[in-house]
């Protein structure tokens, strides 16, 4: 099929339009490209970068031990942990040579 003069007319009307088309897909892609990259490198930073570990705001409440003596014989509990840190203090042994010298012997 031959080009006739007026395929050629219609063609050259549309070449600024052809150009204006191309040149946005090559933008497009080199904005993606870019964003692609800077991705990239948030990615490494975050990898590289030192992260102090955060303290819990939340969590499970410390256990708080009842003191006096109530219905569930708390009382008596009391007495006994008192007479075995009584004993405990009592079996203390200390070793004079203990920590003064170092095997390195391995």
């Amino acid at each position: 099929m031959p080009i006739r003069p007026i395929d050629l007319q219609t063609l050259l009307m549309q070449l600024s339009q052809v150009g204006r088309d191309q040149a946005a897909e090559k933008d497009a892609a080199l904005r993606a490209s870019m964003q692609t990259a800077a991705d990239q490198v948030k990615k490494v930073e975050q990898k590289e970068a030192i992260h102090e570990p955060e303290e819990p705001d939340t969590g499970p409440q410390a256990i708080k031990d009842r003191q006096g003596g109530g219905p569930g014989g708390s009382g008596r509990k009391r007495e006994e942990a008192e007479a075995a840190a009584a004993q405990g203090e009592e079996e203390v042994i200390k070793d004079p040579s203990l920590g003064n010298s170092i095997d390195i012997s391995g």
